[in-house]
């Protein structure tokens, strides 16, 4: 399914001075008041804050706008805390953050949570896009697209609906019987609904998907408003984790990232690595390099991979906000074009997919040098919000920030599983156990392919060797990340990272000639540079990747083997109970793991996925078990 491009909203006003879309002819809000229309309408309406005390709660919102009707829940949430609020929001016109901020202005008692917000937008890129606030008591899920195109997409359960938006007559097709139903298809038990229209086609539709709806006294101009509630026993619950042990298999990034997003939500995690320190493998490498990617049709990979992208830029700024700073450089990438034909398709991708400017531009030589700070190859990709990162920091502030709730144990290698009555038991190479709980997640690379419970996933080993330049050496300042077919990043500590090769291999012995390839490589994107080195002068890294077939990771349940008789295709591939998979995050393990952590402790914990059931599927571990059985 190829996204439609977003199209931002139109900053404009009626003649009242209320916010005004002139695309749909329609107010945001009421001229009585956004922020009362929001706590009179939705909030009490939904009758909060005083059901979400003492819980999880999640809200699913169809109309962000302004986004007066999450500040002003989060504001209440303040005043009266639950557990946990996951808030989920469509939009298929989002504001600029420039404009939010004018329009934001005329909510002074919101000023505070809203400068939080928009120091957190997204690039308005069609997807999910997941923020956390509070420390992560409250996430935040923008989901930019056409609710009637989005919702289906979503998976999780909501015990609250803000059905917002313009009005019926219109935009008919956001109150349509389609949306309707899959509103009640998202609903938890006991759900409740609250919006300003009692229009009557819109009371038939929700009355025909299920839900039980009545008039109420309306606010400002509106005489009446609508509630709504779905039956208790319509749905079962959604299924959650039940218990509170759980263990993590490799202190690389992804089972570092797996570990903190599990603490955030109160786990007791237990993390095992066989090296004597964290991050000791691929992980230890001295920079990686954050880059999203594009592609044509804009494919699965490329649109999960951006989400991913933003979203780790998104956790950087929130370890930071912690206390726990990583070093990095988010002094942006220029990705040079292969050839002709290649920055052919660069320019195309980002007009055709109507990319914005602060998530990428096409940009000639010239212009690129001027960023670069040294001449250039040719035209390309200039990504402004990228960079690098040191993985070793990064590392010790997912550690720092997951505290007490993680128990490292180093030097500790698990050899064996065995299943217990309630969950797993990890066993050493001579049968001792180690540990024991609920649930188990496998994050340590192509090393999973040991165990025999998850020998049969594809995990190929790819070799990759990095080459450390010396700082001094270079012959001008680097601004920004080059890239081509390697990289070149701005010197850290001293050193300069330049990589890298990709051999299937499991050889980590350092190689004269990967050396001189990756110079080669560097001399293909800064004319003159390569040449000033040699490689038996130099010294670098070689580490191994995990990468599954599709160049996609496995992240969920992992998949049993075998399944007889198959199932149908409505029924999910059977799975081990209470273990988990991180792997098959290859060359880009620094932009994928947060956004897969995230997924991973979503799923454990019966939480509302952070991505939507396309892209879940996509990286599915049993979808290779599928792909295996169809070609029987």
């Amino acid at each position: 399914m190829k996204p439609a491009p977003i199209v931002p909203a139109e900053l404009a006003f009626d003649g009242n001075g209320v916010p005004y879309a002139p695309a749909f002819g329609d107010v945001y809000h009421s001229a009585s008041g956004g922020l009362e229309q929001a706590r009179h309408v939705f909030l009490a309406g939904n009758d909060l804050p005083a059901r979400w005390r003492g819980r999880d709660f999640a809200i699913l919102e169809t109309g962000f706008g302004l986004g007066l009707n999450f500040l002003a829940t989060w504001q209440a949430w303040q005043e009266a805390p639950g557990r946990r609020l996951h808030y989920f929001a469509i939009e298929r016109h989002p504001f600029r953050a420039e404009d939010l901020a004018r329009l934001h202005e005329r909510f002074p008692a919101l000023a505070p949570l809203a400068a939080r917000l928009r120091a957190a937008w997204p690039s308005l890129i069609p997807g999910f896009h997941r923020l956390h606030f509070e420390g992560g008591a409250i996430t935040l899920t923008l989901v930019f697209g056409a609710a009637q195109t989005v919702l289906g997409d979503i998976a999780g359960r909501f015990d609250a609906f803000y059905l917002d938006g313009f009005s019926p007559a219109k935009n008919p097709e956001m109150w349509s019987r389609k949306v309707c139903e899959d509103l009640a298809w998202l609903a938890a038990p006991g759900a409740t609904l609250a919006t300003w229209t009692v229009a009557g086609e819109v009371r038939r539709n929700l009355a025909a998907a299920g839900f039980h709806v009545e008039r109420r006294t309306g606010f400002g101009s509106k005489r009446e408003m609508l509630v709504g509630q779905y039956p208790e026993g319509a749905v079962p619950p959604a299924p959650s984790f039940g218990g509170r042990k759980i263990a993590v298999i490799g202190a690389g990034i992804a089972g570092l990232a797996c570990a903190e997003r599990l603490a955030s939500r109160g786990l007791e995690v237990t993390l095992f690595e066989r090296r004597e320190r964290i991050a000791a493998e691929t992980s230890g490498n001295h920079q990686a390099i954050l880059l999203p990617a594009l592609a044509v049709d804009a494919t699965r990979l490329a649109r999960l991979n951006q989400g991913a992208f933003l979203y780790a830029l998104h956790r950087l700024d929130a370890l930071a906000a912690g206390g726990h700073a990583v070093a990095s450089g988010r002094c942006g990438v220029f990705q040079i074009a292969r050839d002709d034909s290649h920055a052919q398709k660069q320019a195309s991708i980002v007009a055709d997919q109507g990319l914005p400017h602060d998530f990428v531009q096409f940009l000639d030589a010239a212009s690129a040098a001027d960023i670069v700070g040294a001449e250039v190859a040719g035209p390309g990709w200039w990504f402004p919000r990228a960079g690098w990162v040191a993985p070793t920091s990064l590392a010790q502030a997912l550690l720092a920030q997951a505290g007490p709730a993680v128990t490292l144990r180093l030097a500790t290698s698990v050899a064996a599983l065995a299943g217990t009555d309630d969950g797993w038991r990890l066993l050493d190479a001579a049968g001792k156990p180690l540990w024991e709980g609920a649930a188990v997640i496998l994050a340590h690379a192509h090393g999973i392919a040991g165990l025999p419970q998850a020998a049969h996933l594809p995990i190929l080993c790819f070799r990759g060797q990095t080459t450390h330049l010396p700082a001094a050496a270079l012959p001008q300042p680097l601004r920004c990340v080059v890239c081509r077919e390697g990289y070149l990043a701005p010197p850290h500590d001293g050193i300069a990272s330049l990589g890298a090769s990709f051999k299937r291999s499991r050889d980590l012995t350092p190689s004269l000639d990967e050396h001189a390839a990756n110079l080669a490589r560097l001399e293909a994107m800064l004319p003159g540079w390569g040449e000033r080195f040699t490689a038996e002068n130099l010294t670098g890294r070689v580490a191994l990747r995990p990468v599954s077939p599709d160049k996609l990771p496995l992240v969920g349940a992992l998949p049993l083997s075998t399944c007889e008789p198959r199932p149908l295709a409505h029924v999910e591939w059977p799975c081990w109970p209470g273990l988990f998979v991180a792997s098959g995050y290859g060359a880009r393990g620094f932009v994928w793991a947060p956004l897969m952590a995230e997924l991973l402790a979503s799923q454990i914990c019966g939480e509302p996925l952070p991505i939507g059931h396309e892209l879940a599927a996509a990286v599915d571990p049993a979808r290779f078990a599928w792909k295996g059985r169809s070609e029987m």
